[in-house]
């Protein structure tokens, strides 16, 4: 290939300053470039010295950004340096191809950042999908491994936070999702959901203050032993939980006393109606479980609306009839 056309094929592939493209051979769904490095030194990665002595060279195969659909696939040819500096524990080092690809690496650093965003956009098995049609041939697990790669960044003061457990595997493990709520972003995934757990990590952010949560008694033991400054309020869906729950037993209320005014409304001559036998309440070695007071009254409610209902049901069939 002539030196105008290797600088021409380096330039439309952003190849780093030093790389030259020895030769490219096309195929029918990948595109396989020769590239070699004429740097005439490299600095030792040990002691960043300077050598210009080469013990030897090999190839190593990385992939890199497609090309018009087809896997582009670049063919390194790598020298072997032999550090000049006595005192060196690294005798003999590889060059280093910082702008292109990482030590050890199988792809280039631009497709790895490409498949970082497929992942984070759309996750392993649908970003598999989403690079394939792009011309990058991956997997699932490596896509996901790649993610295991991004560095994540400090977590800055949080001032008003929300806590919540999310389960690892459904009614077998829980862990604890924490939320920047000024931010709107996830800043923290803890292991588990214990009390001691979110309580060590409201001692590392003391910054803290409101906590929004629902009504579990270890996140509030937690809060009021870590966090005594911050205010503890209920998230905006057990808010209105409590509000339905206070609702329903409100309009029970309601009903039943709507029923007795319209009993007591009945003229004479019109007949009650027939009151439902009594039945006899359990014997002691049947009756297990005493249920809670709140499970009465919500037992009630949904008794008292159950009967509303059918009274409605039964006026228009009457009336259709």
């Amino acid at each position: 290939m002539e030196p105008r056309e290797a600088a021409l094929l380096s330039s439309l592939l952003h190849l780093p300053a030093g790389l030259t493209i020895a030769s490219v051979h096309p195929h029918a769904t990948e595109l396989v470039i020769s590239v070699a490095c004429h740097t005439p030194s490299m600095p030792c990665p040990e002691c960043q010295q300077p050598s210009a002595r080469i013990h030897g060279q090999y190839q190593r195969t990385v992939a890199d950004l497609p090309c018009a659909g087809r896997t582009v696939i670049l063919v390194l040819t790598v020298r072997k340096f032999v550090c000049s500096t006595p005192t060196c524990p690294r005798k003999i080092f590889t060059e280093r191809l910082p702008g292109l690809v990482q030590p050890y690496g199988r792809m280039t650093t631009r497709l790895s950042a490409l498949l970082q965003v497929l992942g984070l956009g759309t996750g392993g098995q649908l970003g598999t999908r989403v690079a394939e049609r792009q011309g990058i041939a991956t997997s699932p697990s490596s896509l996901l491994r790649t993610l295991m790669q991004v560095r994540t960044s400090r977590i800055p003061a949080v001032r008003v936070l929300g806590v919540d457990d999310w389960s690892w595997k459904k009614r077998r493990r829980y862990g604890t999702i924490l939320v920047d709520l000024e931010r709107h972003k996830i800043i923290d995934l803890l292991q588990d959901r214990e009390r001691s757990t979110f309580a060590a990590w409201l001692r590392a952010h003391p910054t803290v203050q409101v906590i929004s949560r629902d009504r579990a008694t270890d996140y509030a033991a937690a809060a009021r032993e870590a966090a005594p400054q911050a205010l503890q309020v209920a998230d905006r869906y057990h808010l209105v939980h409590n509000l339905a729950e206070a609702l329903e037993l409100f309009l029970a209320r309601c009903r039943t006393e709507i029923r007795r005014a319209s009993q007591e409304r009945l003229p004479e001559d019109e007949p009650l109606p027939e009151a439902s036998p009594v039945s006899l309440p359990p014997s002691a070695h049947v009756w297990r479980q005493q249920p809670t007071q709140r499970a009465e009254r919500a037992y009630h409610a949904h008794r008292a609306e159950r009967e509303d209902r059918y009274r409605q049901l039964s006026a228009l069939h009457a009336a259709s009839g």
